[in-house]
Order: structure tokens, then C-alpha cells, then sequence
């Protein structure tokens, strides 16, 4: 235990080691816990991978530093230049005209201003008053008048003010209708006016520069809306570089355009690198803990199946390396599309959908966080989800991923030419989504074949190849065994319609269903659907060695299954669908010849029905059986026969591991007898008809 004080404040840290008993360690959920924690740090570590090899870069630049060494494009990069945007931007405010407020009243003020100005010199002249008004000025004029200039003035004759006078109205009428800009005095305005006809006294300069005042007031507001109207309409300025195009050259100083190439080719300083290599960790610690607790809830059955979770680790790794070592050069080249196949085809849509996005976040790292990549394939992940489950076929899956192909395209282009717009690396690229759409669902079909044989994965298309009646199993059952083919037959027909109806896999109910009794192809004459009306083997033998024989089928075809590399799921059936049900029939026979026979030698040996699937087979094997029996097939004497036999299974406990609810074995029932009679071709009779039918059987003796 550590302590230590601060503040006033005693810490204690205790690290302690979980303590786990063998039954913690050997227990499904922990060994599913440590097999995710495995899969999320291997996943971690090779996304983690991309960024460290920055760190231990050679050169590490800052600015103002000197090129070591010439540096040439690793790839193709197209970067957003804000460098050259705020060039741009910086050329129109230098450019941009000011806006100014024209105001008319300030000429004429102080053109009225200057008129009085000469009235009061005029008056002093003529000895009307004696000295002149400085403060009637400053009050109405905000004019300070120098001594200086009024005595300059007085100094002419009356016949040269009156002169002055005339020139510089006219003058300053001139300014103000050429206007005055604020910020400019009356010599800047004449600099830049052609006044050249008139020479002007110092004095005259003085005088007119008093009265000469801005009449267009900077107008700010009005300029930076026009400035900012003409930025926000300058588009993002992008640069490409081209693969080995030589970008800085040893002895160049650095500076913030030559830093932001280098950072586009994923060159960064020092501490941006360590900045950014700790930033992608705690974004990967972040979304490993959102994801565990989402697979380990959500997906703890699949998990739990070693099988699928080696091919599930093996899927990622092969996609992961392939984006480790290839993604920047060939990242739209790259069939991502063919992990999420593969994995949908092993297991199932919603895993497949939920592995995708785990996969392209972890990947994000890898691809120097590129975001229209990122949103291009997670939009293709959520179409690709909608469709997938509707494939079936090999040649659908080819057709998809040109689809998805063109999904690609299509967002890709329009994300891209909205952004960037049309150019060669654009086009490049969308002829590689093109390629990566085809190969993604070829390379799929390739693959699946060796992780199913691999991981001995029953997927969908291994299925539908089991479920082919030309299966050489499958032909020989019903070469040797035709009763027991046509039954197995029936079996698949009306599991199938239950495990739809209740929401199992209908699909594996009916393959499963073929290859349930494959067992009697050993001694097929010693079941009496193969004994066609002959002699019966079990009049010359013992009941026990009759239950011998009829108990060995389960084994006998969960061996002959083994050899013909049938997926364990339905070996399983072959084991699974008798359950331990008794054999009462051999076993009174056998108890009328010994008292002391025991009954637990007259049972399947089991396992009983663990799943939906298996369970609702077994209740169709004892059904077609029982009701092949019934002498008159109606509705309500087939339905009271399956009530019957599946009250019977419940009762001996036969269905307690399978998952089922009341509710689903009801929808057993009723699914059962519907689809018997229709293989039956029983015409269901309506109130009345029953009565009068048998009416017209008296009639007729």
C-alpha cells in the first residue's frame, strides 16, 4: 500500500490482484472476457503501430530550422493550403476599396464658414467693429483661428481680400465637390487634384486648410461586410503534390509554408509527434472500452464459440496488416468490404454490422485519420446491412459488392467534388473503388471455403451446399434407405415452417433435418419405413438387441457424419433429436422375458435438445411418425396427436435445456398441424359436414 501526505491529506493506493477461483478461471464469460481483451489490445497495438514510427524519425523539423536533407513526396498527397487562402484573403483587404459616408452639409458649413470668416475681416477693414471674433468660430465652427492668420489677412488692401476671397470660395467649393476623405488634410487633397492654375500664397494655404474638413467619413462597418463578403466567397485553396516530387531541399530554411507540406506528408516536429501518438491512444483506450462492453453483451454467444472467434481474430488480422503496411498508398484499392462479407457469412448480419464499425475505427489511425474515407465506408456499412441478409447465392454477393461499389462512387464523388472538385487524383480514385467493389466479392467467395473447413464454421453457403440433395450423403440415403429419406424429407418440411414461425433458423432446421437419421443407413431394414410390407428383423431377435440396434442410429450417424466432414452443429441434431427418450415398445417385451431388465438400457443416450432448432426436430421426427399411423387424417384427430406427443416430451423433461416457451411450443402446435395437412392433403371439414358426412355412410350400408 502507498501513503503519502499533501495538503493536510493522507492518500492511500492499494493494487491488488483479482483473486479468482478455478471456476471464475474456466468459466465461458471470463474465458470470453480475456479472448476480447486479447482481440481489442492486438487491434490496438497494430493501429498504435502506424504513429509510432514518427517518433523515431530521423529528422524531427521546427521552424527556422535547415533542411538536412532532401526530402522527396513518400505518396500522392492533396492538402488544404491555408497559407495560400491567407494570401488571397490578405490581397483583397489590401485591395478593397473603403466605403465612405457622403456628407453634403460639412462643404457647404464651412464654405459658409469661410465666407463669414472674410465678412468679420472685411468689417474690421472698414472700422465697423474693432477686433475679430476668435470665439464666435470656435463655438459654431470648432475652429481655432491663429492671430497670425487674420493679421496675414488684414495686412491686404480691401480690393486683395476681396479678391482672396472670391479665389478661395471657388477653390474650396472645388475640394468639397471633389470630395474630402477622412484621414486627408487640405494639402493631401490638393496633391492629388489638379489645382495648378491658381498659385497660392502661405497665407491662402493656411486659410483654406482652417475650413477644409472630411466631407466622406469612413465607413467601417460597410467595408468589412464588403471584405467579408468577397472572403467567404473564396473556396478552400488545395496543393498536390505528386510520389517522388522532391519538396524541400537540403540547406532550405523552414518556414510555415515549407511546415505545412511537411506536415500533409505526415512529417511533424518532436512534440507534435509524441502529442499526437498519446492523443491516438487515449482514443483507442476509449473506444476498446466502448467496444468490449458492447461485444461481451451483445455478442457473448458467438464469442463463447472458439471457432468463430479464431476466424473473427484471423479476419481482422489480415485486414488490419493489409491497412497497416498498404493503406495510404492503396487505401481505396482496398476491398474493406470483403472483412464484412466474410464475417456475415460465418456468422450473421448484426455481428458482421457491429465488427465493421469496430474495425473502421481502428483503422481511422492507420489511414492519417481521413475522414472522407471514414464517412464513405461507414455510409457503405449501413447500406451493406440493409441488402445483406436478402443474399444467398454467390453470384448475389458478386453483384453487391459491385453495388456497393457504385455507392462508394457516388458518395465519394460528391463529397470530393464538393470539397476538392474534379481532378486527376479524384479520378484515380474512383476507378480504384470500382476495382476494390469487384474484388471484394470474388475475394469473399474465395475465402469463405478455407475458414469454414479451417475453423469448421457451418455458414450460410455451406448450408445450402449440405441442404443439395445430389450430396453423396444424402444420395445414398435415398438409394438404401427410401423410407427413411422420404421421412427425413417430411421432418425437414415441417420443421422448417416451425423454426420460421418462432424465430429460429429455418434455413439449418431443414438442412439439419436430411441428415438427422443418416444412422439407419446401417441396418435400414430394421426400421419399418424401410421394410416396405417385407419381413420385419425384429420377429428372429431378442427386444434387447432390437434396442440395441435401434438405439445405435444416433451414434451410428454422428460417426458416418464425422467421416463425411459434417459440421458439428449437425452432428449435434443426429445425437440431440432422440434425446433420452424411452424405448417402452422392446422394453415390455423385454420385461415379460427378464424382471429384472433395467430401463435405463432402453434409452437414447442422449444428449437432450439444447437448442430451438434440435428440439423442434425431435418433435417433428415423433410426429410424422405417429400420425403416418392415423387411419383418419382430420384436423382435430392430427392436432390432438401432436398435443399428445409434445405433452409427452415436456413431461419426460425432454425440452428443459431448449429455450422454448409456452408460447413458442403453441406456435409449434399450430404450425405443425397446418403443414401436416397440407402434406397430407387433408380437406378440413367445416361445423355440419362431419355430421352429414357420416349420415351419407349410413345411407350408403
Amino acid at each position: 500500500m502507498k501513503k503519502f501526505n499533501f495538503l493536510g491529506f493522507r492518500f492511500l493506493f492499494r493494487v491488488e490482484r483479482e483473486n479468482r477461483d478455478d471456476v471464475q478461471v474456466y468459466s465461458d464469460t471470463y474465458q470470453l472476457k480475456d479472448r476480447m481483451v486479447y482481440f481489442l489490445v492486438f487491434l490496438m497495438i497494430i493501429s498504435l503501430s502506424s504513429q509510432l514510427g514518427n517518433i523515431f524519425q530521423r529528422n524531427k523539423y521546427i521552424d527556422k530550422d535547415i533542411i538536412k536533407e532532401n526530402i522527396y513526396a513518400p505518396r500522392d498527397v492533396k492538402y488544404k493550403d491555408v497559407l495560400k487562402r491567407e494570401a488571397i484573403i490578405k490581397d483583397i483587404v489590401e485591395e478593397s476599396e473603403k466605403k465612405y459616408i457622403y456628407l453634403p452639409e460639412i462643404g457647404k458649413k464651412y464654405s459658409r464658414g469661410l465666407n463669414e470668416f472674410y465678412d468679420e475681416i472685411l468689417q474690421i477693414k472698414e472700422k465697423k467693429i474693432k477686433n475679430f471674433d476668435y470665439d464666435f468660430f470656435e463655438e459654431n465652427y470648432k475652429l481655432k483661428i491663429a492671430p497670425e492668420i487674420v493679421d496675414g489677412v488684414l495686412d491686404l488692401s480691401k480690393r486683395e481680400i476681396n479678391s482672396q476671397r472670391k479665389d478661395l470660395m471657388e477653390i474650396l467649393d472645388k475640394v468639397y465637390s471633389h470630395g474630402i476623405r477622412e484621414g486627408e488634410t487640405f494639402i493631401t487633397t490638393m496633391a492629388g487634384k489638379d489645382f495648378k492654375d491658381k498659385e497660392l500664397s502661405n497665407i491662402e494655404f493656411k486659410v483654406l486648410d482652417i475650413f477644409t474638413f472630411p466631407n466622406y467619413v469612413y465607413d467601417r462597418e460597410r467595408t468589412k461586410f464588403e471584405i467579408k463578403k468577397r472572403v467567404d466567397g473564396i473556396e478552400d485553396q488545395y496543393t498536390t503534390v505528386k510520389a517522388g516530387e522532391l519538396v524541400l531541399k537540403k540547406g532550405e530554411l523552414l518556414d510555415k509554408e515549407k511546415i505545412q507540406v511537411l506536415n500533409a506528408l505526415g512529417i511533424y516536429s518532436f512534440a507534435e509527434t509524441v502529442l499526437r501518438f498519446s492523443v491516438t491512444g487515449i482514443y483507442l483506450i476509449t473506444v476498446s472500452v466502448i467496444a468490449y462492453n458492447i461485444v461481451t453483451t451483445k455478442f457473448k454467444k458467438e464469442l463463447s464459440n472458439k471457432n468463430i472467434y479464431g476466424a473473427t481474430f484471423l479476419v481482422f488480422a489480415l485486414l488490419f496488416f493489409i491497412f497497416r503496411f498498404f493503406g495510404k498508398d492503396y487505401l481505396y484499392l482496398i476491398p474493406f468490404e470483403t472483412g464484412f462479407f466474410l464475417l456475415q457469412i460465418l456468422v450473421n448480419s448484426a455481428y458482421a454490422f457491429y465488427f465493421g464499425i469496430i474495425a473502421l475505427i481502428y483503422i481511422t489511425p492507420m489511414i492519417n485519420y481521413d475522414m472522407v474515407y471514414f464517412v464513405i465506408t461507414l455510409l457503405t456499412i449501413l447500406f451493406a446491412t440493409r441488402f445483406l441478409g436478402s443474399v444467398k447465392t454467390r453470384v448475389q454477393f458478386i453483384n453487391l459488392g459491385i453495388q456497393l461499389a457504385i455507392v462508394k462512387l457516388i458518395i465519394y464523388f460528391s463529397i470530393t467534388f464538393l470539397t476538392f472538385g474534379v481532378s486527376e487524383t479524384v479520378l484515380l480514385d474512383s476507378t480504384k473503388i470500382i476495382l476494390a467493389g469487384i474484388f471484394s466479392g470474388v475475394l469473399t467467395l474465395a475465402i469463405v471455403p478455407y475458414l469454414e473447413r479451417s475453423f469448421n464454421i457451418l455458414s450460410s453457403f455451406k448450408l445450402l451446399e449440405l441442404g443439395d440433395l445430389s450430396n453423396p450423403l444424402l444420395r445414398d440415403l435415398s438409394v438404401k434407405t427410401p423410407g427413411t429419406f422420404y421421412h427425413s424429407m417430411m421432418v425437414a418440411a415441417v420443421s422448417e415452417a416451425a423454426a420460421e414461425a418462432i424465430g429460429a433458423d429455418p434455413i439449418f432446421t431443414r438442412v439439419a433435418s436430411y441428415y438427422h437419421d443418416i444412422g439407419k443407413m446401417k441396418r435400414p431394414k430394421f426400421y419399418v419405413e424401410n421394410q416396405e410390407g417385407g419381413e420385419n428383423p425384429h420377429d428372429k431377435i431378442s427386444p434387447f438387441l432390437s434396442a440395441l440396434v435401434i438405439l445405435a442410429h444416433t451414434k451410428d450417424g454422428f460417426e458416418m457424419a464425422k467421416k463425411y466432414k459434417v459440421p458439428r452443429e449437425i452432428r449435434d441434431i443426429m445425437l440431440e433429436h432422440h434425446g433420452t427418450t424411452f424405448l417402452a415398445y422392446f422394453y415390455n417385451k423385454a420385461k415379460s422375458l427378464d424382471e429384472n431388465v433395467r430401463e435405463d438400457d432402453f434409452r437414447y443416450s442422449g444428449p437432450k435438445p439444447k437448442t430451438k432448432e434440435s428440439a423442434i426436430i425431435m418433435l417433428a421426427d415423433s410426429i410424422e411418425a405417429a400420425v403416418r399411423s392415423i387411419e383418419h387424417k382430420t384436423y382435430n384427430n392430427i392436432e390432438e396427436m401432436i398435443r399428445k406427443i409434445i405433452f409427452n416430451k415436456l413431461e419426460d423433461g425432454q425440452l428443459k435445456d431448449a429455450d422454448l416457451t409456452f408460447k413458442d411450443i403453441e406456435t409449434i402446435i399450430k404450425v405443425f398441424t397446418k403443414t401436416i395437412i397440407g402434406i397430407h392433403h387433408v380437406r378440413i371439414k367445416y361445423p355440419g359436414q362431419e355430421k352429414e358426412s357420416e349420415e351419407n355412410k349410413t345411407d350408403e350400408n
